[in-house]
């Protein structure tokens, strides 16, 4: 590969650090999944959610720019300080966005998969998967999951992952995940204000 060949060129002796695949869990994420009909019982969910558990600030990926502006609008309305990141906005405009998450002037970042590379902020405690950002053919990539959710956990602190499912294939997306990374995705029930504060502590 081009990874394993690069050090080798400058180096007779070259030191190469692969991680193990279990390793690729993540284990400082706690990871839940809630089930849902359709995007306004997802609102909903993610309302209750922020409502019963102490969130420094939040990032939530969406699988399109249009969910994204209807999630941040949503947001807004109900008096949350959102960040939309947004595929059509500038580079600089972006930064300047990014900066401003960063300094905590929003509590709320809302993206999608394709603005969201690079964003390391110490005080995220929680992602949300509001819907998998899937290919034509349903499929999402490991990796792709690996980076969404590895946007928390940092730094040494522990983290919190939800991904929301509405359809039989987001829980098909949902079943190899688990499997890929040999790791059960407990179910949670945001009705329930107790369950929810248990997950938090």
């Amino acid at each position: 590969t081009l990874c394993g060949s690069f050090p080798r060129k400058w180096s007779q002796t070259p030191n190469i650090i692969k991680l193990k695949h279990e390793e690729e869990t993540l284990d400082t994420i706690k990871q839940y999944y809630i089930l849902c009909n359709n995007r306004n019982e997802k609102f909903q969910a993610l309302c209750n959610l922020h409502g019963a558990i102490t969130i420094a600030q939040a990032m939530i990926f969406c699988h399109t720019r249009k969910i994204a502006s209807w999630l941040a609008a949503e947001l807004s309305k109900d008096g949350h300080q959102v960040a939309l990141l947004s595929g059509e906005m500038m580079v600089e405009q972006r930064a300047a966005m990014i900066e401003r998450f960063r300094e905590g002037k929003e509590k709320v970042l809302v993206t999608t998969n394709v603005c969201a590379h690079g964003i390391d902020v110490e005080q995220v405690s929680v992602i949300i998967n509001f819907d998998f950002s899937v290919d034509k053919d349903g499929n999402l990539d490991n990796q792709t999951y690996l980076h969404w959710i590895g946007r928390t956990g940092r730094f040494g602190k522990r983290g919190l992952a939800v991904s929301m499912v509405d359809r039989k294939c987001s829980m098909s997306v949902l079943n190899r995940i688990q499997e890929h990374f040999n790791r059960k995705i407990g179910r949670l029930n945001t009705d329930d204000l107790d369950e929810i504060e248990k997950i938090a502590n």
